[in-house]
């Protein structure tokens, strides 16, 4: 027995696989779900989403978002579903460096700045 995981970003589906388990990075927390979890919506944090398949392990960089658990069917929309080996942990260095750099004196710029900051080092931890 399984559940589905469905990840829906603005471009397309970007993954529709059936997993024993689905290891969700939320805002405050890693929530992980199998079989028979009760309904839930939460919100996304930056990081990695990990699913156990029975071809093995799979794991994606997902750009925040909500996810929505309900009858064994696990949906997932964020703006970018990355698989993490096609992430360049040199890439995610230096965007790290340049949203850090990003100037914070009004509260929007300081909005936006810690969002790309944690956006950032989320895939930077999903590179390595």
């Amino acid at each position: 027995m399984s559940i589905r995981c469905v990840v829906v970003t603005p471009e397309r589906t970007e993954l529709d696989r059936e997993a024993d388990f689905v290891a969700l990075p939320m805002f405050d927390g890693e929530l992980g779900v199998q079989r028979g979890r009760a309904p839930m919506i939460g919100r996304l944090g930056y990081g990695v989403l990990r699913l156990q398949t029975v071809s093995g392990p799979e794991r994606y960089f997902v750009d925040g978002g909500f996810a929505q658990v309900e009858d064994d069917v696990v949906n997932v929309l964020t703006g970018r579903a990355i698989p993490v080996d096609l992430l360049d942990n040199d890439e995610a260095t230096k965007t790290l460096a340049e949203a850090l750099d990003m100037p914070s004196s009004t509260p929007e710029q300081a909005q936006i700045k810690d969002a790309a900051v944690r956006r950032a080092r989320g895939q930077l931890r999903a590179s390595r």
